[in-house]
């Protein structure tokens, strides 16, 4: 049955891959173009800084004279081989009627059938991840020397592919646990996975150490990874002005040579970013995870909706536009019942205190929080699913049992508490998950509103840096943060809605932010230009603060016409407090709402 799944499985992404013909961009033409260089110069691209699994696939169907079709045939394979590993898992900790639901849920994944095709290390990373997984499940009771061997070494092969798999090398000792082993026998089984592991991963830290002069066994741009998710102008998201923010601000290039010092600064400038307003990183986690799990038609972008993935004006692409709507509901509603069954599997394997399958579920748990604390993307999640697959099946076949005795009414007097125990449950970690996860999105997103703040480029004393400019005086007080950043400076908002949505009084309305510099003590000229963006308020004015004093006052420019505020300052040493405040009356909030840009933001010596 496992096979006949598996089977099914790859008929349909062969269809997938025969009858929509995309074409690889972005990252994923990169993999291709690095397998060549592979292929070509018989070592990869200096500049690689990726895990190099996924590479060697393509770098030995290429070798071998496949083009891009039988590049494809990866995906296919790992849709196949993922199936697989999932009937194998759910037969194990479930049983058969479990194993096949889950097999058939994953064989007709709608957006993991999509995303087969994509020439990216997604589909096959989870495929490996869930591989390990099953061997582990499949050994651990019977061969507790051999089950830590195969685990460590599929695992292995699946941080080749995505780095992201190597910590859960240690959720391997609750499983052993629930087995029945004790608790050293456990960890020293783990200790042996994790061990085997690290074998599979020698040879690409010999690589790192000759060509960084280091031994490490990860990817070598976490620090950037972690840099675009922390970025407070762009929400987590990845912005080209990110680019300019980053080079100008710290001399080094994104996912550019020197590649390991360029990672170490980028990732100590992520934490610096994150302790610095933690009410807008905590906020910035729910964007996160709302991107990494709350839909999966974006995972429809990179096979079908993204530009020149399809040929423009072909009947495919006119095909796939003119249904996106039901694709999208589709691919949508697969999602949800995925998360429920997932919930209700759960739910019957807490109740029935089926430890052994519960052990499996810290595994996609700690993935999505490890994406989420990082950086997350939609297509991130296809391992959390490939983990989670076995829990769907398993309430799928709850679902299914319960309203067959339902409908004959013929409940068993011993099966009766269980089945009521395990339905509340299950409707409660519904309830919880359905109705608190949109409440929790929508707490972040006002907590970010409250405390954005921005990252830009200022002069200090002739050289270049990162400044971090936190709203100090919101208008109307309580209500949103006036601030928006960009690469070479931030914005300046003055709203006229008040927290409960009335307009604000036509009196005057403050709006400021600060940034804190460390300078030596001596005297300073600070300056900057402003430019509004929109109808000037009555009365508007600027001020220039520094050390909590007023150093340069100005009137609100008119639009178009940029005017630099500047002044000097007497600092004593240590942190210098700069400030620009914007003040004005908006007495007819129909007309738009008045914003301020500011840029060219300077601090240098004042010699007389």
């Amino acid at each position: 049955m496992g096979l006949l799944v598996t089977l099914l499985a790859v008929a349909v992404r062969l269809a997938w891959v025969r009858f929509v013909p995309t074409r690889p961009v972005g990252d994923f033409a990169m993999y291709v173009e690095s397998a060549r260089y592979l292929v070509e110069h018989h070592g990869l691209d200096g500049e690689f800084i990726y895990m190099p699994g996924y590479v060697y696939l393509v770098a030995a169907v290429d070798a071998l004279g496949g083009g891009l079709l039988a590049i494809k045939m990866i995906g296919v394979a790992s849709g196949g081989l993922l199936t697989l590993a999932v009937y194998g898992t759910a037969e194990a900790v479930f049983g058969r009627a479990a194993a096949v639901a889950a097999g058939l849920a994953c064989a007709l994944w709608p957006a993991g059938v999509a995303v087969s095709s994509v020439t990216g290390t997604d589909m096959p990373g989870a495929a490996l991840l869930a591989t390990a997984v099953w061997l582990l499940v499949r050994n651990a009771g019977e061969r507790p020397l051999g089950a830590p061997v195969v685990y460590g070494f599929v695992l292995g092969l699946a941080a080749l592919v995505r780095a992201a798999a190597l910590p859960l090398v240690a959720f391997a000792a609750l499983h052993f646990r629930a087995r029945g082993a004790l608790w050293i026998h456990a960890l020293t089984r783990t200790a042996a996975a994790a061990l085997v592991m690290l074998a599979v991963l020698v040879p690409w830290g010999i690589r790192n150490r000759q060509v960084y002069g280091e031994l490490f066994l990860t990817d070598s741009h976490g620090g950037h990874t972690a840099l675009v998710g922390a970025n407070p102008n762009s929400e987590g998201t990845y912005s080209r002005s990110l680019n300019r923010l980053f080079a100008e601000g710290t001399g080094y290039k994104l996912f550019a040579p020197p590649v390991r010092e360029s990672d170490r600064v980028a990732y100590a400038l992520a934490k610096q970013w994150t302790r610095l307003e933690p009410p807008y990183a905590a906020g910035l986690l729910a964007a996160k995870a709302d991107r990494l799990l709350s839909f999966e038609r974006p995972l429809l972008y990179w096979p079908l909706y993204r530009q020149s993935v399809l040929p423009e004006g072909s009947r495919t692409l006119t095909w796939f536009e003119s249904h996106r709507a039901v694709i999208e509901k589709v691919v949508d509603g697969y999602w949800w019942g995925f998360v429920a069954a997932c919930l209700i599997g759960m739910a019957a394997a807490a109740a029935r205190r089926n430890f052994v399958a519960l052990s499996l579920a810290p595994m996609p748990l700690a993935l999505a929080a490890l994406y989420t604390l990082f950086f997350a993307e939609v297509r991130y999640h296809v391992a959390i699913v490939a983990l989670a697959m076995p829990f769907a099946g398993a309430g799928v076949v709850w679902v299914g049992e319960a309203l067959h005795d339902l409908a004959r009414r013929a409940i068993d007097r011993q099966r009766r508490p269980r089945l009521v125990l395990e339905a509340v449950v299950s409707a409660i970690a519904i309830a919880v998950v359905f109705l608190g996860w949109p409440r929790m999105v929508a707490a972040g997103a006002r907590l970010r509103d409250r405390h954005r703040w921005a990252a830009c480029v200022c002069t200090v004393d002739g050289a270049k840096r990162v400044c971090a400019f936190l709203p100090t005086a919101p208008a109307p007080p309580g209500g949103p943060s006036p601030v928006r950043g960009v690469w070479d400076g931030f914005g300046l908002r003055l709203s006229p809605a008040a927290p409960g949505g009335a307009a604000a009084p036509p009196s005057a309305l403050r709006v400021a932010a600060a940034t804190d510099i460390e300078l030596p003590a001596g005297r300073y000229r600070v300056s900057m230009r402003a430019e509004a963006a929109g109808p000037a308020p009555d009365g508007g004015s600027l001020e220039l603060r520094a050390a909590d004093a007023a150093i340069a006052r100005a009137d609100w420019p008119r639009a178009g016409v940029p005017v630099t505020i500047a002044g000097t300052t007497t600092h004593a040493g240590g942190k210098l407090r700069i400030e620009l405040g914007a003040t004005g009356a908006i007495l007819h909030p129909g007309d738009g709402v008045p914003s301020l840009w500011l840029s060219a933001i300077e601090v240098e010596p004042d010699h007389p």
